[in-house]
């Protein structure tokens, strides 16, 4: 069992946002005899779960009702990547008019596939 002080120090994590994830039920943690809140291995997890899940683009609020299982959140990670990539390699293609607003276009249907979304 861990406190949420001991995890915030390890972690970088702040307590308000432990609290946070507590009061949506997205953790099950319990107050132990000094009032301090206590997070268990199974707590730890689905945190990583959280964070993970919110890099990807899901809501605070999307999570109470539908929790993604790491799997997909991984699958999800990785198209990140590759859009990314695909960023990166057009980007080095500027060298001509047509060029530019093919990255144009392409950049603007990244913003909304991930920006708009948040």
């Amino acid at each position: 069992m861990f406190t949420t002080g001991d995890v915030c120090k390890r972690t970088g994590l702040t307590e308000r946002s432990i609290r946070y994830y507590s009061n949506l039920d997205l953790l099950k943690a319990r107050k132990n005899a000094n009032g301090q809140l206590v997070l268990s291995k199974l707590d730890l997890e689905k945190i990583i779960q959280i964070l993970a899940a919110k890099i990807t683009g899901y809501k605070l609020k999307d999570l109470k009702d539908r929790q993604p299982s790491l799997g997909l959140i991984k699958k999800d990670l990785t198209q990140i990547i590759a859009d990314l990539e695909n960023i990166l390699f057009h980007l080095d293609l500027t060298d001509s008019e047509e060029n530019l607003i093919e990255n144009i276009k392409l950049l603007q249907n990244y913003n909304v596939k991930y920006l708009l979304k948040r």
